[in-house]
């Protein structure tokens, strides 16, 4: 079962809910995030940053892969844990993340042991 954490807003490339990743550089930005929570989310992006990689980093650049979405998978479970604190930051500071689940993550243009990066079937897109 793959796993995606997606917020309320709607990513622009995707035209689906914006990713974990992005709402949390998001709120990293914005005006009244608490010290020490700006510190915690600072610290969950150099741990992601360094043990998981980009899927833009192993594709050719030509390609157009505005659709698709990264999902966690379920055997990525330090990763998934991070995650969590992720959420958990973000729900604190009002942000609302829904987790969605799916035994089909899409057409897959990238894959590792942590994550799938695919465009979305149609009936799982509508999940989103």
């Amino acid at each position: 079962m793959f796993i995606r954490f997606v917020s309320a807003a709607i990513d622009e490339r995707s035209h689906v809910a914006e990713g974990l990743f992005c709402a949390a550089s998001d709120l990293r930005r914005s005006d009244g995030l608490p010290g020490y929570e700006f510190d915690a989310l600072t610290e969950l992006k150099h741990w992601f940053n360094e043990h998981m990689d980009s899927p833009f980093d192993h594709l050719p650049r030509e390609r157009r892969y505005q659709r698709a979405v990264c999902w966690f998978k379920p055997t990525a479970h330090e990763h998934i844990t991070r995650a969590w604190e992720l959420v958990a930051i973000l729900e604190r500071n009002d942000v609302l993340v829904w987790t969605i689940k799916s035994r089909r993550a899409g057409y897959v243009h990238y894959e590792d042991d942590v994550q799938v990066f695919a465009r979305p079937y149609d009936d799982v897109r509508l999940l989103m």
